[in-house]
């Protein structure tokens, strides 16, 4: 057994006599562990997390939005009398504070944080493959509306921002072009058709993020709207719990939206290379919409229905301009497996995007059909 692990967890309130630490490796940022606990034949099982603080550079801040949106999401469902779904529950170290600092021999703070493992669950990392993926397509964008739905009268001002600039399209857009002016690779001269259709895109990508806090509202924000972080019952298929609520901070909810149909909803992995398989399935698309549209078509303002197809565009064009801007600044952000992943991965996705521009009529159409039959409904 772990015993340096063992010992931290007993700065915890976990229930009972620990009998087993299993660490757990399906998470890329925080190391995990899952403990399981005795307590008079009760069995308790429990996910102990050291913080990157490498990304989260403020972890106190970090746990202080964690807490604040499940404490609010816990009053909802205890409201409600909602017994199918769930939250985060943070488990308190002896002090009653929901951080433990721990010093290592080298001198340095790590950060460890504990929450109740919800267990009985699965979750996908794609929907490529699964047999019914519009059915998990619909659970997925109907788990997503429902999280921002039980938010949606959530006061954004308690919340900080833990990473800045997180989806500033702005500053993304800057970024590759300081990437090309410093030359620090000559990477930039391999795709300069490419480069130029993205400054051409510029101004239309830049409309959620110039509009925020003014026509488009400031909201509770996910940020890391991918399929894994949705937990589904094993018995039931229904999205019960969101996970991984490190990057939840204010935003437009447009980004959460964009991004999650764009990682779920791609035929392809972000660093597929065979042209042919990269596109945006479009059936895939309307169930996901369907459902989310079902939790939140009556809290979503008329500037957020306006923009929803196209927030799908433009957290595509966020990608692709991040991943080229990595490319070419020597690949020193995203991991990589070859010297040209990030190259991949930027051409991947502006092969995508340019899938999207060609169906976004048919999408805008769809958002506004459902929007107003669940609004009469």
């Amino acid at each position: 057994m772990n015993e340096k692990i063992k010992n931290i967890a007993k700065e915890f309130k976990f229930k009972g006599n620990i009998k087993a630490i299993e660490e757990n490796n399906q998470g890329n940022i925080n190391k995990s562990y899952i403990l399981t606990y005795e307590d008079n034949n009760d069995i308790h099982k429990y996910l102990l997390q050291k913080i990157n603080s490498n990304v989260f550079t403020e972890p106190y801040l970090v746990m202080k939005n964690i807490e604040l949106v499940t404490n609010h999401i816990k009053k909802k469902l205890k409201k409600n009398n909602d017994t199918i779904h769930k939250t985060l529950n943070i488990i308190k170290t002896v002090n009653d504070e929901n951080l433990f600092t721990y010093i290592n021999s080298e001198g340095e703070k790590e950060y460890y944080r504990a929450f109740d493992y919800i267990d009985n669950c699965f979750s996908y990392d794609s929907l490529k493959d699964a047999d019914n993926s519009e059915e998990l397509a619909y659970q997925a964008g109907k788990s997503f509306g429902f999280f921002q739905k039980l938010l949606s009268d959530f006061p954004i001002n308690l919340l900080g921002e833990t990473i800045k600039d997180f989806h500033n399209t702005k500053k993304r857009f800057n970024d590759l072009l300081l990437s090309i002016e410093n030359k620090v690779t000559n990477r930039a001269h391999e795709v300069p058709e490419q480069i130029v259709d993205l400054i051409s895109k510029f101004k239309e990508c830049a409309v959620i993020v110039e509009a925020l806090g003014k026509n488009i509202p400031l909201r509770v924000t996910h940020n890391d709207t991918k399929l894994n972080n949705i937990l589904m019952d094993e018995k039931t298929g229904i999205g019960i719990a969101i996970i991984d609520l490190d990057t939840v901070m204010p935003g437009s909810i447009l980004f959460d939206l964009g991004d999650g149909i764009r990682s779920a909803c791609s035929n392809a992995f972000e660093d597929e290379t065979d042209p042919s398989k990269i596109f945006l399935n479009i059936d895939l698309t309307k169930a996901y919409l369907k459902g989310y549209l079902e939790e939140m078509s009556n809290y979503l303002t008329n500037s957020e229905i306006d923009n929803l197809g196209l927030s799908i565009k433009i957290l595509t064009y966020e990608l692709a301009l991040r991943f080229l801007t990595d490319y070419i600044n020597g690949d020193t952000y995203f991991k990589i497996k070859y010297k040209n992943h990030n190259k991949d991965r930027f051409l991947n996705q502006y092969l995508l995007l340019k899938d999207i521009e060609t169906k976004l009529e048919e999408i805008n159409d769809f958002i506004l059909k459902t929007v107003k039959e669940y609004k009469k409904a």
